[in-house]
């Protein structure tokens, strides 16, 4: 076999290995390229194109990768569902190509109308597994600033509920609540920064607060890009 002029066309896994390694800088642009142009949309890499080239670029074979629902879609969560996959495997020597160490590395998602195209909101659950294991197979990879294609959405739906009110609901503050505890946030700054009147949270108006969901919802796919001015969670800031 000719020998490979460049990373991009290597394809022998203990070459791979040898040419680019994981703490490389060139690491991520590396992966992206063993994926075929089908395996992209808009330059993301979809959770099976990633699934494919996941044992060759890591020189490993896959023993165990599976979800968990962690929770079902019901009108009280506003038919979210909450998907954790795992994956284990076991790196392979380069010298003998025998299992030498087993690791395993896990990605959480959850799916609900505020984040979903609208042509796949009636399926949260197939949904958050896909986008877990996309989060699950870049975490493995260690693939930097990059986001799985089914973690974007353009086409969102407006609050399905036949319920909608004017004003801010209780579910809308507590999804805000656990999304702010989770990325560090701090709310009453973010609400500033998005012009949003929080002198009192119970009268911010129902499409306001679908905005902040959706700024939220964004930071937890570029995490590394949240602004300094609106770090850091601050309890009980729903109360006026």
């Amino acid at each position: 076999m000719a020998k490979a002029k460049n990373t991009e066309v290597v394809t022998n896994p203990t070459e791979v290995n040898q040419k680019v390694g994981i703490g490389d800088i060139e690491w991520t642009d590396f992966v992206l390229h063993q994926l075929s142009d089908d395996e992209k949309i808009n330059g993301n890499p979809t959770t099976d194109g990633l699934r494919r080239v996941f044992e060759k670029v890591m020189n490993c074979s896959v023993i165990q990768s599976d979800s968990t629902v962690v929770q079902s879609p019901e009108p009280s969560n506003e038919k979210r569902a909450s998907v954790v996959h795992s994956i284990t495997w076991y790196d392979l020597s380069p010298e003998t190509n025998e299992a030498c160490k087993v690791k395993t590395v896990s990605g959480a998602a959850d799916v609900y109308w505020g984040n979903c195209d609208k042509v796949y909101r009636n399926h949260p659950v197939a949904v958050a597994e896909t986008r877990a294991e996309g989060r699950a197979l870049r975490r493995a990879m260690r693939l930097r600033k990059v986001v799985a294609a089914e973690e974007l959405a353009e086409n969102i739906e407006d609050d399905i509920s036949s319920d909608n009110v004017t004003k801010i609901t209780n579910n809308q503050i507590n999804f805000i609540d656990v999304l702010a505890k989770r990325l560090d946030i701090n709310v009453p700054e973010l609400l500033k920064t998005l012009s949003i009147d929080n002198t009192n949270i119970k009268n911010i108006l129902h499409h306001d607060a679908l905005t902040v969901i959706r700024e939220l919802s964004s930071y937890q796919q570029r995490t590394d890009d949240i602004p300094n001015n609106v770090k850091g969670y601050l309890n009980n800031w729903s109360i006026s």
